[in-house]
C-alpha cells in the first residue's frame, strides 16, 4: 500500500517535466496530468482509496 501511495507524486512530476520539455503548453499539460491522476486512481486499491478516511461530523 505504502509504494502505490510514494510512487505517485514522482510520477505526476515525471509526467509534467516530459510533457513541458516536449514542448507542452501549460492548458494541455495540465489536462494531461489530470488525466494520469484518473487512470492512477482507478488502479490504486479500494484499501488505498479509503485509508484515513474521516467519517462525516
Amino acid at each position: 500500500m505504502t509504494g502505490q501511495v510514494d510512487r505517485l507524486p514522482g510520477t505526476v512530476v515525471a509526467a509534467i517535466g516530459e510533457r513541458v520539455l516536449a514542448g507542452g503548453q501549460p492548458p494541455e499539460v495540465s489536462r494531461g496530468t489530470l488525466v494520469l491522476l484518473d487512470e492512477t486512481e482507478e488502479l490504486l486499491s479500494e484499501k488505498v482509496l479509503n485509508y484515513a478516511v474521516r467519517g462525516a461530523g
